[in-house]
């Protein structure tokens, strides 16, 4: 305490003073202008993505976790870039198409025509990029350069014909083109089923009065339009592009995709369209200094899971592709140092301001950078919220006192369960329920078989069972067969609770007495409710402390 009054003493000599509206950034990167390319963290996952020959294609991370970030970093210093942004695709006009929507309905899989449009629209915009393509003339001069090169090989004879179609029109906008591309499936669609899309139009669930044999006659009569014809066409292309770098070709190509969580399709077809995507991404590694980036949110990556399992999407077969983003304690204080050194470069011209500058006291016994950590999911956006809030709280003073710390605390807390339900809300329709399922328990740290207590999970079964089914919510048919099964086991129940809760990174989870507390953030993100023990306990996250008026484990 002696040395930090010291240090007190000593900064009030040439004081730093907290004026209002000082922050080290804003949560979002979109946002963070700023702070965010000066002040820019280079470590491991950067490498990763910005490595042409690393196979990492998805940038796989929490909300906050930095995803956006390295996007934009990679924009600035990339010579050869391109971001896509979903909202400008005309990814609408296939979830508007009435054909499409019938093809939907009756259960016909729609993946090869979705695979088939990503690798149409990479395909023409690496063309674009690659060939700096601006007008009809270069489009049209740029198909010619392809057809001379590759005419004699027969076995491109296809992709060659497939690009004809296309020779003047490499340079129209990616809406166009997937505009152009679903017109043509639409029109191959209506002419074979013309007769019934127009009753499916005219409404009355018509698609629903079909049996199951003509549902499968339907989607077999247009099954040769929606085929793998298109793909190996395009699979030609892609390969005659590969081929078209020349031995001297070093320049490096960026194509990167991001905000796919947002709102730039219907959600009955955005993790379908997500799914194919990601499936058609292994095929552009044929083309050796292009890197295809996608970023995806975990929890999005969660619903693509959970909405296409018929389609046999398995994460695990294609983790080879993501490079998933982690943060370490040192990483997080050089981000926060760099962001406080720019927040008052220029205002002392004789000295570097850093975290312990400003946050001097410990919070209780602890180091002051180490508690605000601790409250966070190890993510840039958690530590730069906290910090944020304890300058605002710290308005006009010389340093953060641990008194300013706390107080920060209670605000910063709401707000992280706030945004951890709207972040999970699509994956976990019920984590609303969850949090209240575990937090009103005024107790930082229970067992499970406290949780099993049979009149709570009977309330929240029945809440969860009462309600009708939300979207792909993965407690309904358990909290279903909880309710009506007269032989009810509130230990499974639970058991899935805590591992969506566990998940999400609400909580972490003591397995055994003698093992350490895991949480998902640090340890493995799934936890099957298999390795639950008798003895298993729970214990809420801190950075939830505050929300639920909790003082310690």
């Amino acid at each position: 305490m002696a040395k930090q009054k010291s240090m007190a003493k000593q900064k009030r000599t040439n004081p730093v003073v907290l004026r209002p509206g000082m922050t080290i950034g804003a949560n979002a990167a979109e946002m963070d202008d700023e702070f965010l390319l000066k002040c820019f963290v280079h470590y491991p996952p950067v490498e990763l993505c910005m490595n042409v020959a690393s196979r990492g294609m998805v940038i796989d991370g929490r909300t906050g976790s930095g995803k956006t970030a390295i996007m934009k970093f990679i924009h600035s210093k990339a010579e050869y870039s391109v971001e896509i942004d979903p909202s400008e695709m005309a990814m609408s006009y296939v979830s508007n198409s009435d054909a499409l929507n019938f093809l939907h309905a009756i259960g016909a899989d729609l993946d090869l025509l979705f695979q088939a449009l990503w690798k149409h629209v990479l395909c023409i915009e690496f063309i674009r990029l690659k060939f700096s393509v601006t007008n009809e003339t270069n489009s049209r001069s740029v198909f010619e350069r392809l057809r001379s090169r590759f005419s004699r090989d027969d076995r491109k004879a296809r992709a060659i014909r497939y690009l004809k179609d296309w020779e003047g029109k490499f340079w129209i906008t990616m809406d166009q083109n997937i505009k152009e591309l679903t017109e043509r499936v639409e029109k191959a669609v209506k002419a074979e089923l013309g007769a019934e899309i127009e009753k499916f139009k005219a409404g009355g669930q018509y698609e629903k009065r079909l049996s199951t044999d003509k549902k499968s006659e339907f989607v077999s009569r247009v099954r040769k339009i929606i085929s793998s014809d298109q793909l190996a066409e395009l699979a030609g292309v892609i390969e005659m592009l590969s081929e078209s770098e020349g031995g001297d070709d070093m320049k490096h190509f960026y194509i990167l995709i991001d905000k796919l969580d947002e709102h730039w399709v219907d959600v009955s077809l955005r993790f379908k369209l997500i799914r194919a995507l990601i499936e058609s991404l292994k095929s552009f590694r044929r083309i050796t200094n292009l890197k295809i980036l996608v970023a995806l949110r975990s929890d999005v990556l969660e619903r693509v899971v959970q909405e296409t399992r018929d389609l046999t999407f398995q994460r695990e077969k294609l983790d080879d592709y993501f490079v998933h983003i982690r943060w370490t304690k040192p990483l997080l204080r050089q981000l926060v140092n760099s962001r406080i050194q720019s927040l008052f470069r220029g205002q002392y011209a004789d000295r570097v301001i850093e975290f312990q500058d400003v946050f001097p006291f410990n919070v209780g016994n602890v180091d002051a950078f180490d508690y605000i950590v601790e409250r966070t999911l190890m993510r840039p956006r958690d530590v730069i919220a906290f910090v944020n809030e304890c300058i605002e709280v710290a308005q006009g003073s010389y340093e953060v006192t641990s008194t300013m710390i706390r107080r920060a605390e209670s605000n910063f807390s709401r707000i992280r369960r706030d945004a951890l339900e709207q972040e999970w809300q699509s994956a976990f329709p019920s984590i609303k329920r969850l949090l209240d399922f575990v937090g009103t328990r005024q107790k930082a740290t229970v067992t499970l078989e406290e949780l099993c207590s049979p009149k709570e999970v009977d309330d929240i079964a029945l809440a969860i069972y009462s309600e009708k089914k939300i979207d792909y919510d993965p407690l309904y048919e358990l909290a279903s067969t909880y309710y009506e099964k007269d032989n009810r086991s509130a230990e499974e129940m639970v058991k899935a609770i805590v591992g969506i809760l566990y998940r999400v990174g609400a909580i972490g989870v003591k397995l055994k007495n003698g093992s350490r507390f895991m949480y998902s953030h640090l340890d493995d993100a799934l936890l099957p409710a298999a390795q639950f023990t008798e003895d298993a306990r729970v214990r809420i996250h801190p950075m939830l402390w505050g929300a639920f008026h909790l003082q310690a484990a």
